[in-house]
C-alpha cells in the first residue's frame, strides 16, 4: 500500500515534496521494525482499545446506573447519546488540533480528559453530574480516535503501512472483548456498600487503559511527518535518529533527508499558542480545505461509504444485549445477565478472523477490494438474520456479521489517513469521525424504537445500506502517490 500526499506547502516545487517523501521512506524501510516502533503500536493499542471500553462499557452497565441513580425511561436513553455527542466535539476540534500543535500532543490531553472524566463519572451521585462527566469523556474519546492512526502511519514505511494500521485496529475488538469480559466478572455481583455499587466499580476498571496510555506516550516522540509539515527540520532528524536502534547504521539516509530538507529553505516555525479564537479560525479553514477543489471528490465519496456503514453497525451492535432479551422474552425464555455477557464476548471475539485477514493481506491486496468484498457479505449476513428468530440463531449469525464487518472498518482506518495530505490528515479524520457520530446518534434511537416490537425494519434497512456503500466503494480513488 502506497500513501497519497499532496504537496507540502512549504515546499515548491513538486518534485522536490517526492524527494523528500521517498527518503523519508527509504530511511524507516532502513530501520524497519523496532522495539520504538513495537511500543508506539501497543500504546495506540492500548489507546484505541480504552476508546472501545468507554463506548461499550454503558450498554453493559446503563441498567444498574438506571436503579442506583432512579432514572426514567427517557432519562436512561441518554446515558449512550450524550457520549456520542461529545465524540462529535471531540473529533472535530482535536483532529484539527492534531495538525496545528501536533499528533503526540494532543493525544496527551484526550487520553487525559477521556480517562480522568470516565473515573469520575463512576464517583457521581446525580444523573446531571453523570452526564456532564460522560459528554467529557466523549471529548476525549473523539480526538484520540482520528489522531492515533495518523500518528502510527507516520512512523512507518509504505510496504508496511496497511498491516501495521490494521494491527492497531484490531485493538478495537480486543477492546470489546475486555468490555464484555469485565462486565461478566464485575457488573453481576452486587456489593453490600450503598454508594460502591458494581457499575462504578465497572466504570473505574474500563477507565484504566486512557490513563495508562498516557503514561507511554510521555516517553515517546512527536510524529516526524508533522514536525517536518511545520519547518522543524531538526527535531524531525533527531526523533529518526532516536527512533532507530543503536546498532543500525542510518548515517547515509539520515543525512540525505536531512540534506533535502535544507536545500528546500525549511525554516523552523515559532512556537503556536493555545488560543480558542486560532483554534476555531483555523478549524473552519480546515474544514473548509478538505471540500477544495483536490480534496472535495475524495470527501464526499468517503462520506459516502462511511455514514451507511456506521448507522448500521453502531444502530445494532450498541442495543444488541437488549436485542438478545427481546427474542428471548417473545420466546418465553428467561435470560439471565450471565448469558447477555457470554454472547455479546463470543460477538466481539468472532472478528477476529476479519482482523487477521486485515493485518496479512491489506500490503498485498490493497485496501479496496478488501473493503467491498466485506461490505457485500456483511449485507448478506444481515438478511440472514431477518430469517432466524430464536436467540442462539441470532447470535451465531451475528457473530458472522461482526466478523466480515470487521475488514470494513480497518480498511477505513488505512484509507483515511492515506487518501489526505499529512497537513490535512488529523482534520479529515476528525472530520469524518464527526459525521459518524451523528449518524450513530441517529441509529441508535432509530433501532431504539422497534427493538421491543419487530428487528425486521433496522436489520433491513442496515443490509441496503451495506449493499449501496459497496458500490459506492468502487469510486473510492486508488491510494497510489509516494509521500507519507
Amino acid at each position: 500500500v502506497t500513501i497519497t500526499l499532496l504537496p507540502n506547502p512549504l515546499i515548491q516545487d513538486k518534485s522536490s515534496s517526492v524527494q523528500i517523501s521517498d527518503a523519508y521512506d527509504a530511511l524507516l524501510s532502513k530501520i524497519g521494525i523496532t522495539c520504538q516502533l513495537v511500543l508506539i503500536v501497543i500504546c495506540s493499542g492500548i489507546g484505541l482499545l480504552s476508546d472501545t471500553l468507554e463506548i461499550m462499557s454503558i450498554s453493559f452497565a446503563k441498567d444498574d446506573i438506571a436503579k442506583q441513580l432512579k432514572l426514567s425511561r427517557q432519562e436512561e436513553s441518554t446515558l449512550a447519546g450524550v457520549l456520542f455527542a461529545g465524540m462529535l466535539l471531540g473529533g472535530l476540534v482535536w483532529g484539527r488540533a492534531a495538525d496545528i500543535y501536533g499528533r503526540r500532543r494532543v493525544l496527551l490531553i484526550s487520553l487525559t480528559m477521556n480517562g480522568t472524566c470516565a473515573a469520575l463519572s463512576a464517583l457521581t451521585t446525580s444523573f446531571w453530574m453523570f452526564l456532564v462527566m460522560r459528554f467529557f469523556s466523549g471529548i476525549g474519546v473523539g480526538g484520540s480516535l482520528p489522531i492515533i492512526f495518523s500518528y502510527v502511519s507516520e512512523w512507518v514505511p509504505r510496504k508496511l503501512k496497511g498491516g501495521v494500521i490494521s494491527t492497531v485496529a484490531t485493538c478495537w475488538m480486543v477492546g470489546a472483548i475486555l468490555a464484555a469480559a469485565l462486565a461478566w466478572a464485575v457488573l453481576p455481583y452486587p456489593l453490600s456498600d450503598p454508594f460502591w455499587r458494581s457499575w462504578r466499580v465497572y466504570l473505574l476498571l474500563c477507565s484504566v487503559p486512557s490513563l495508562l496510555a498516557v503514561f507511554i506516550y510521555t516517553f515517546l516522540s512527536e510524529s516526524p511527518v508533522f514536525l517536518i509539515e511545520k519547518g522543524r527540520h531538526l527535531q524531525a532528524i533527531e526523533a529518526l535518529r532516536r527512533f532507530a536502534p543503536p546498532t543500525r547504521d542510518i548515517s547515509q539516509e539520515l543525512g540525505q533527508l536531512k540534506r533535502l530538507l535544507e536545500d528546500h529553505n525549511f525554516v523552523t516555525s515559532h512556537h503556536v499558542e493555545w488560543k480558542c479564537s486560532r483554534v476555531i479560525k483555523e478549524f473552519v479553514c480546515g474544514v473548509l480545505d478538505l471540500f477544495s477543489s483536490g480534496l472535495i471528490r475524495t470527501t464526499l465519496i468517503l462520506i459516502a461509504v462511511i455514514l451507511p456503514v456506521h448507522f448500521g453497525y453502531y444502530g445494532f451492535m450498541l442495543w444488541f444485549p437488549e436485542y438478545i432479551k427481546s427474542q428471548s422474552n417473545s420466546s418465553g425464555e428467561i435470560v439471565s445477565p450471565d448469558y447477555v455477557y457470554r454472547e455479546s464476548l463470543y460477538v466481539s471475539l468472532a472478528s477476529l478472523p476479519g482482523n487477521l485477514i486485515s493485518v496479512f493481506l491489506t500490503d498485498i491486496v490493497g485496501p479496496k477490494p478488501i473493503l467491498c468484498v466485506s461490505q457485500v457479505l456483511s449485507a448478506c449476513s444481515v438478511f440472514l438474520l431477518w430469517e432466524f428468530n430464536s436467540p442462539d440463531q441470532t447470535v451465531l449469525l451475528t457473530c458472522v456479521f461482526n466478523a466480515v464487518t470487521a475488514p470494513i472498518f480497518n480498511m477505513l482506518d488505512v484509507l483515511i489517513p492515506g487518501l489526505y495530505p499529512a497537513q490535512s490528515r488529523g482534520t479529515a479524520f476528525g472530520f469524518h469521525c464527526a459525521l459518524i457520530r451523528v449518524v450513530t446518534i441517529a441509529g441508535t434511537w432509530i433501532f431504539s424504537l422497534f427493538i421491543d416490537t419487530s428487528p425486521t425494519v433496522p436489520i433491513l434497512l442496515t443490509a441496503v445500506l451495506l449493499f449501496t456503500s459497496a458500490l459506492i466503494s468502487l469510486f473510492v480513488p486508488r491510494i497510489s502517490a509516494v509521500s507519507h
